[in-house]
């Protein structure tokens, strides 16, 4: 999961700062790759951190319901560039 946590909904282990060192004599070239688990993936924390409030959850439901809500109308505006103005 391309993420700053581990786990999004326990919040328990944060991953660790990503530091990179210039180098002035040749071009950096960066390629990302992330990967998800398979649908049917079961996810969770660790077994000490299972629990009521951190329960294992269907990776595929999970993403599904992620990218309907996506599409859900809100009752708002829509973000609008002018929602961004800096006043002086």
């Amino acid at each position: 999961m391309a993420s700053s946590k581990i786990r999004p909904a326990s919040c328990e282990y944060e991953s660790v700062e990503h530091r990179v060192m210039v180098n002035s004599e040749r071009e950096r070239f960066s390629l990302p790759f992330i990967f998800n688990p398979a649908h049917y993936t079961m996810v969770k924390p660790l077994e000490e951190l299972t629990n009521e409030q951190n329960p294992a959850y269907n990776w595929g439901k999970f993403i599904t319901t992620r990218k309907r809500s996506n599409f859900q109308k809100l009752n708002v505006e829509n973000i609008q560039i002018y929602h961004f103005k800096i006043s002086y």
